[in-house]
């Protein structure tokens, strides 16, 4: 098994980041968003996935643009992708997000964010 990460699971992780960097509570942007923190925590894990909409009003609530965000994630995806890492774009299953669909090992958070610093140090 590859070791790997969903595309989900890059953006959840990049908006973790920017929301941690510009001390926003989880709750905070959940609600800004229009969803509860539990179903915000899953999509900054990459159990679930984003809408467009979604990733607007979190854009907004950050001070960023979505394609600012998507930029830092395809950097990433770069990034994971020289060091061998694959990355998936099947949507992740809700139940079980430990478990991954794709055949991947999933990274943990703590890897994706030093990915997401790799690949993003010149912002």
């Amino acid at each position: 098994m590859q070791a790997g990460s969903t595309y989900a699971a890059v953006v959840g992780a990049v908006i973790g980041k920017l929301r941690s960097e510009r001390a926003i509570g989880q709750g905070d942007l959940a609600a800004a968003v229009g969803v509860g923190q539990p179903a915000w925590s899953r999509i900054e894990k990459g159990g679930s996935a984003l809408t467009v909409d979604q990733l607007a009003r979190a854009a907004a609530a950050l001070n960023c643009s979505p394609s600012y965000i998507l930029e830092m994630a395809d950097k990433t995806v770069s990034e994971m992708r020289n060091q061998n890492f694959q990355v998936s774009y099947e949507k992740p299953k809700r139940e079980s997000p430990e478990k991954d669909n794709t055949g991947l090992l999933l990274l943990g958070g703590a890897a994706l964010a030093a990915l997401i610093i790799a690949a993003n140090k010149n912002n």
